[in-house]
């Protein structure tokens, strides 16, 4: 039996990255039934193989059971399937989370081995190979044994031990296989050293337009047209006041009578974390409510439309709590993983600093009914949204016309 390189959990983020480097396709194998487990692990590649700005998709073709989509709270949409066998544009499909490209399985369908034998995967793989971008099929043996095109590699995200004959078969070079922890060798064999390429030299790092490298990608690989990115939370960059110049020295002059101070500023809470997004504003609400009631975590809805209209026109932003900075707001993050609110490498940082605040006196479910995503704050206001800018608010401007109900659009405010 032959002994592959471990890759224990603990240090996947120093052994993944030469690992992967000059892949194009790399199938990530489930052989263990700890679905959640196999979900989570591939999360955590594809977001150690993206972390140093390298472009990677990630996508959900364990049709039998799709769980990825679960691990990031987001709901059912549409996916690969739908994109395959129904012609939805992969503009619809795919989501940006936390700096991975992700396309969800998508709809059920009786046809997966047409699917898998699709001539496209030989087209995506060419297309991902050109850019120098990296793509992630999560997959059970069925599915790589059916899949058109042979992977440059595959990571096996096997807890319990590896079934090595369907990889050996199709001659899969195995990069290694996923546990929770570095087992010792049995002693039974002396497997022969694995020798990883060593890195070209480095260049130097370019600036990649995300959005634009991407929709140029696909139209490469698949030549359908570009894959524009649902518009997902991105981290937003407020420049520091400029501090005021040093004043020369002069010599003396007359003294004045002094001037009052001005009296400080209050600070902002505009920093939050995303935590997810759904289609439907019942189930943000729904994870927002668990979020207060459960964790204590005062948590706002936000509605934002999609350029790109479609099935689901508008999404539901799920954003948890309220910092004055940014770094306030990963140390609340930091907190959530500890405290398992949500898995680790989950949560965008979000600058949205502006809130509809309601009256006092206004009744929560009544806002509710009218299909309002309002949410009690901690200090017991009706809060409505988080906005990057108030032209984001325009919809839910309108939403609170047609209630006729009234709201002041604020910046959630601090302590002097």
């Amino acid at each position: 039996m032959t002994t592959y390189r471990q890759l224990p959990l603990s240090r996947l983020g120093h052994l993944i990255p030469p690992l992967v480097e000059g892949q194009a396709l790399v199938a990530l194998l489930t052989t263990t039934a700890d679905l959640p487990w196999a979900a989570k692990a591939a999360w955590d590649i594809a977001r150690i193989a993206a972390r140093d700005g390298r472009r990677v998709a990630l996508v959900d073709l364990h049709l039998e059971q799709p769980t990825l989509h679960e691990i990031v709270g987001l709901a059912t949409t549409e996916g690969i399937v739908d994109a395959f066998e129904y012609g939805v544009s992969l503009n619809k499909a795919a989501h940006e989370i936390t700096g991975v490209f992700f396309i969800p399985a998508g709809s059920d369908t009786a046809r997966t081995s047409e699917l898998y034998a699709h001539p496209r995967w030989q087209k995506l793989q060419a297309g991902f190979r050109s850019e120098g971008a990296l793509l992630l099929v999560f997959l059970s043996e069925p599915g790589l044994e059916q899949l058109s095109t042979i992977p440059d590699g595959l990571i096996v995200l096997a807890p319990d031990g590896l079934s090595e004959t369907l990889a050996k078969a199709r001659d899969i070079p195995v990069l290694g296989v996923v546990r929770d922890r570095w087992l010792r060798s049995s002693g039974r064999v002396s497997p022969a050293p694995m020798t990883i390429p060593a890195p070209l030299p480095a260049s130097p790092p370019r600036r990649r337009r995300v959005r634009a490298a991407f929709a140029a990608l696909l139209v490469a690989a698949l030549a359908v047209g570009g894959w524009a990115l649902l518009a997902g939370a991105r981290e937003s960059f407020t420049a520091p006041p400029a501090a005021p110049p040093t004043p020369r020295q002069v010599a003396p002059a007359p003294l004045k009578r002094a001037q009052p101070p001005t009296p400080p500023h209050p600070d902002t809470l505009g920093w939050t974390v995303q935590l997810a997004a759904y289609a439907t504003l019942d189930k943000a609400l729904a994870h927002a409510d668990r979020l207060a009631a459960d964790a204590g975590i005062p948590t706002l809805v936000t509605p934002v439309p999609q350029s790109d209209g479609g099935k689901s026109p508008i999404w539901y932003r799920v954003l948890a709590g309220s910092y004055a900075t940014r770094a306030a707001a990963a140390v609340a993050r930091a907190k959530m993983w500890r405290r398992g609110i949500v898995a680790e490498g989950i949560g965008d940082l979000l600058f949205a600093p502006y809130s509809y605040h309601v009256p006092a006196g206004t009744s929560l479910d009544s806002l509710r009914r009218r299909g309002l995503p309002a949410a009690r704050w901690s200090n017991g206001n009706i809060l409505l949204g988080a906005f990057e800018a108030p032209e984001q608010a325009a919809f839910t401007e309108a939403a609170l016309t047609r209630a006729r109900m009234r709201a002041n659009l604020l910046p959630r405010m601090g302590t002097p």
